[in-house]
């Protein structure tokens, strides 16, 4: 491996919640698919259209922290700021770089682990409605994602510059 992650952390609104974070499964944008069979074609092919799939965040955390259980369940409409900030070991080089990722959207769903006297229980939640996404390594951006206006930007190509031009934005 050439980049390990050595360590990370979570803050949701400016406050850090690190300590209790065990593991986070971020998402990668998928560009929607249609397939097309044309009259003269003998070859399926799926196409790439202009939107991505939904975005999903889970977060497994240590504890019953109540300040994350008051952020569960909102009405629609309401996001919080998710941003995790990981130490990337550059294996080759020997130096760590940072990998930072800003989700706006709203935790829904998810688990409670069992209470068991004597033992450790905790809560897993997902980060839905996503409605930004800004992943960037070594302050460089790799993906920023918003859901209106629209905006893709893929290592720093911006994919709906025509699109949002034809559409007057």
């Amino acid at each position: 491996m050439r980049h390990i992650l050595q360590a990370f952390t979570m803050y949701v609104n400016g406050n850090d919640y690190g300590y209790d974070t065990e593991e986070l499964e971020l998402p990668i944008p998928v560009p929607k698919e249609q397939s097309y069979l044309g009259g003269g074609t003998d070859l399926e092919v799926n196409m790439q259209m202009a939107s991505i799939e939904a975005l999903e965040t889970t977060v497994k955390m240590s504890g019953q922290n109540p300040d994350i259980l008051k952020i569960l369940g909102k009405g629609p409409g309401k996001t919080d700021r998710f941003t995790f900030r990981g130490s990337v070991l550059e294996e080759a080089k020997g130096s760590h770089v940072p990998h930072i990722c800003i989700i706006e959207g709203a935790a829904n769903g998810g688990s409670r682990d069992r209470w068991q006297r004597g033992e450790k229980s905790g809560l897993e939640f997902m980060v839905k409605q996503i409605i930004y996404f800004r992943y960037e390594v070594n302050n460089e951006v790799v993906h920023e994602l918003q859901h209106y206006p629209p905006k893709r930007i893929v290592d720093g190509t911006d994919e709906l510059a025509e699109i949002n031009q034809n559409l007057g934005y």
